[in-house]
This record gives C-alpha cells, structure tokens and sequence, in this order.
C-alpha cells in the first residue's frame, strides 16, 4: 500500500509540475507574440528608468521606504509619498529599475494618470498589450517594448487606472 499511495503522490507533484511550467511558457509565448510597443521615451513625472537617481535629487526628495521585496535595491518614496515610489540597483550607481504611481498627481509621459479611463487608456497607448488577472486590481493591462526591454503595466480598478508600474522587463 505504501509503495502506491508514494507512486500516486510522485505522480500528482510531476503534474502539478508540468502544468505551472506550461502555463508560465504559455504566458510567455502571449507575452512574446504580443507586437511590441516603443516605450523608449517612456517616464513618470519626468523620472527616466535606467537613469540614476541622482539626476534626480534637485528637484525632489528620496526617503527609503520600509518595503525589502527585492535584496540588492533600494525602494524610496518620492517626495514623502508613500504611493509613489522608485526602486535602485544598489550597486549600479544608484540606477532605476521601477518607477511606481499610486496617486492621481503622476503621469506618464502620455499624460495617464490614475483615474484615466480604459477606453482612454487604450486610445492613447494602442491595441498592443496584455490583459491579465491581478491579485491588486480587477485586471492588469501591460505594454511591452521588447526592443528597449521596457515594461509598463497599469493596474485597473472600476475600469479606471488605479495604479502605474514602470520597469526593465524581468527585473
């Protein structure tokens, strides 16, 4: 019986296995066969990824945030704001990876901001990205620039953009 029941269980962790690896490529190969959007000239308030946050620190104020989810960056509220935030390589002289925009104050360099419409938002980014499901919003609309390594994603709520994520893609 023992021998059985250690089969069944090797069994059932092999598929459990195959199935989060195939969905993970599954997504991938959506991801990649999405048309990729130029994202090169893409910022949030005028604050560049790849830049260093030096370039930075005239015209606004930098407080580490308490948030440690990536070992090896630095997450700063920008200018007090707890919604707004911007993580750093540590090593990279102070080099941005992500740009975050919880606030109806940012915008990107297109004029989004929370708040703007779906419909809006498409309008003025285009048909090209990916729609998927989100444990932070209703759905997740992502745009990505495969030539620049660029990734921007915007969190929907109420068909409403209730959040901005711009990053290296597989940061």
């Amino acid at each position: 019986m023992g021998k059985i029941k250690k089969t069944n269980v090797f069994w059932s962790l092999t598929i459990i296995i195959l199935v989060v690896i195939s969905s993970l490529a599954a997504y991938k190969f959506y991801e990649y066969k999405t048309k990729t959007t130029n994202l090169s000239k893409e910022n949030i308030d005028n604050i560049y990824l790849l830049d260093s946050l030096k370039n930075y620190k005239k015209n606004h104020s930098f407080s580490i945030s308490k948030d440690v989810s990536h070992p090896g960056y630095t997450i700063y509220n920008i200018d007090k704001n707890v919604n707004k935030q911007i993580t750093v390589d540590k090593k990279k002289n102070s080099t941005i990876y992500r740009i975050e925009a919880f606030d109806s104050s940012s915008k990107t360099s297109k004029n989004v901001s929370v708040g703007t419409s779906v419909k809006d938002l498409i309008k003025i980014y285009g048909e090209n990205y990916i729609e998927r499901s989100s444990d932070q919003a209703d759905k997740l609309i992502k745009y990505v620039d495969r030539d620049n390594n660029i990734l921007i994603s915007f969190f929907i709520y109420k068909d409403k953009v209730d959040g901005i994520n711009l990053e290296v893609k597989d940061f």
